[in-house]
């Protein structure tokens, strides 16, 4: 090539410089432009072919080097629909075709950007600043789950919200296992519960289930209050709803309990005249035997209790009379009596302690106590099963037979662990209607262990969760992009709706794509189909700033400039040598 070559390889040398210096001054100009993608410069050797020894020098070429997939710093923002992604990805966005009745038409092609300046324009549209729109999948309002697969344009409707009937009511609740009611005395057995026969019609599920205006004020003393919520009809009128639990009296139990056991084998049984001593509370009173024959050395001696309320003691051995009249000395309100069997009925006891002591020496196996001689005292104590009622306010007006309060029609029953038994995650109330506007069906989540009935020193309904899935019509506020890339309208009434999912696409090489004017790019055959889903994630409240480096670019302008200067001294020197040739011949 010689001095001619010299001076080619230095001209293409100058414009790789000048293309370097073109890319460096674009970098510099884009350094504030939001999602902005630098560009470098990458300089290859052209070597034309030949012989290897004789070897022709080249010449150089420079090429830009895209930073598609390279991450600018990320900065607050002020507005609610701006995002960035942090990490890969793009944003999908559609290109304006035109106008039809006013409202913009879209290109069937999809771009793809960083820039995520994002407004909701006049139409509805989230546009960004150079005018490509925002695409997403929809999300359906009931599930909250994306639809389709292909994300289009996002509209976003300014039509009021419709609203929505309540349907359900997630409420759970501990209930104080000793309810402090206005009725409740701690010296008056039974006083804290709800007293079915105080009333004009039972107000509790096995009754009426309601309770009149008159017997409002009595409810309200032997109850306590559940709370209440706002509710709404298929209107959106707010309804409000109140809760009162009122816990009942042990019912009459059926069944037995058995206390037995072997008598001595030095002892003679058990003979008329013999006796068992039964001790209720403080009072204690004597079963006598006044049969033959009733249990031989070795047999079986077995008293029968229908639960703590029914004491099946009648017959000829047992004085069922003597029992009553003690017991009601006990206890006030007459809560024993005799049936037509002879059979001892106790009413409406909460717990009581019974004690038996043989008369005989004998050995009371189920109980694990040995008797001598008189027999030793043994107590068992039977807990019952404590069951609590939920009403709600239906008529704040009601007076007389007018019915005030209903009942939710169903028992809660708790075991002595505090929870139900059976568990109940759910009930429906039926036609839920208060103060004469319908609800409908309402149904109550309770959820796993929801409703309990622990001890509390208070004595109430402790609400830990109430709240339901109603709402008024509301009219659109704001728009805001949440970190889940989800759009999220905000309506007056305080409903917040998810709209549409923001989907990210990727490329197998995103260098390779087709930069377009605003910041977007096109596909290309290098750089393959998009695929959705990418594993950035979306920033909200956020911009991604240019990844330009001013300090850097300075840098390389620097070495730029230098290039350039030494490409054009080995022009002016090839210049130099083919004067100094031609002044040869002169």
């Amino acid at each position: 090539m010689g001095i001619f070559g010299a001076m080619t390889t230095a001209i293409t040398g100058l414009r790789s410089q000048s293309t370097a210096l073109e890319h460096i001054a674009n970098n510099i100009a884009n350094s504030q432009t939001i999602g902005y993608k630098r560009t470098e410069t990458s300089f290859a050797e052209l070597v034309p072919e030949s012989p290897a020894n004789q070897q022709a020098l080249g010449v150089v070429q420079a090429f830009s080097r895209p930073t598609n997939g390279t991450q600018g710093d990320i900065s607050n923002s002020d507005s609610a629909t701006s995002i960035a992604i942090n990490g890969e990805g793009f944003f999908i966005v559609g290109e304006q075709s035109g106008v039809v009745d006013g409202a913009p038409t879209f290109t069937n092609e999809s771009l793809y950007t960083r820039r995520g300046d994002f407004a909701v324009d006049r139409n509805g549209f989230l546009v960004n600043g150079t005018g490509y729109f925002l695409k997403g999948l929809p999300i359906n309002s009931v599930t909250g789950n994306p639809t389709g697969s292909i994300p289009a344009v996002i509209s976003i409707s300014s039509d009021f919200l419709a609203a929505q009937a309540t349907t359900a009511i997630n409420y759970r609740a501990n209930l104080a296992s000793f309810p402090l009611t206005a009725s409740a005395d701690a010296s008056i057995p039974l006083s804290e519960r709800l007293n079915p026969s105080v009333f004009s019609s039972d107000p509790t599920t096995a009754g009426t289930g309601i309770v009149s205006g008159a017997d409002a004020s009595t409810l309200i003393d032997q109850s306590i209050s559940g709370g209440a919520i706002t509710t709404f009809d298929a209107a959106g009128q707010a309804i409000n709803v109140q809760f009162r639990w009122a816990k009942l009296a042990p019912p009459p139990v059926t069944g037995t309990v058995d206390i037995s056991g072997d008598l001595d084998a030095g002892g003679a049984g058990l003979t008329p005249g013999d006796s068992i001593t039964l001790t209720i509370g403080t009072e204690t009173f004597t079963i006598g035997f006044n049969n033959t024959g009733i249990a031989g050395v070795g047999e079986d001696v077995a008293i029968d209790l229908d639960g703590i309320d029914n004491l099946d003691g009648g017959g000829d051995d047992a004085t069922g009379l003597t029992l009553r009249d003690a017991i009601n000395t006990l206890f006030t309100g007459s809560p024993a009596s005799l049936d037509g069997s002879n059979q001892l009925v106790l009413q409406s006891p909460s717990n009581t302690s019974v004690a038996f002591t043989g008369s005989d020496a004998s050995v009371l196996t189920d109980l694990g106590m040995d008797a001598v001689g008189t027999g030793s005292a043994t107590t068992r104590t039977i807990a019952f099963p404590e069951t609590w009622n939920l009403f709600y306010l239906s008529d704040s007006t009601a007076s007389g037979s007018t019915t005030a309060w209903r009942n939710a029609g169903t028992d809660y029953i708790f075991g002595n662990n505090g929870q139900l038994s059976p568990a109940i995650s759910n009930i429906t109330i039926s036609n839920l209607t208060v103060n004469g506007n319908n609800i409908g069906d309402v149904r109550l989540d309770h959820g796993t262990n929801g409703i309990t009935q622990f001890a509390d020193s208070n004595g109430t309904a402790s609400v830990t969760e109430l709240s339901q899935d109603g709402f008024s019509a509301g009219e659109l506020t704001a728009i805001a992009i949440s970190d889940a890339g989800r759009v999220v309208a905000s309506y007056t009434n305080g409903r917040s709706v998810d709209l549409a999912l923001i989907v990210l696409a990727d490329f197998q090489a995103d260098s390779f794509l087709s930069k377009v004017d605003g910041g977007a790019f096109r596909e290309t055959d290098e750089s393959g189909v998009p695929i959705l889903g990418a594993q950035g994630t979306i920033t909200g409240n956020a911009l991604e700033s240019s990844n330009t480096d001013i300090a850097d670019e300075f840098t390389k302008l620097i070495v730029t400039q230098q290039a350039y200067a030494a490409n054009t001294r080995i022009i002016s020197t090839s210049d130099e040598m083919i004067q100094e040739a031609l002044n040869m011949i002169r």
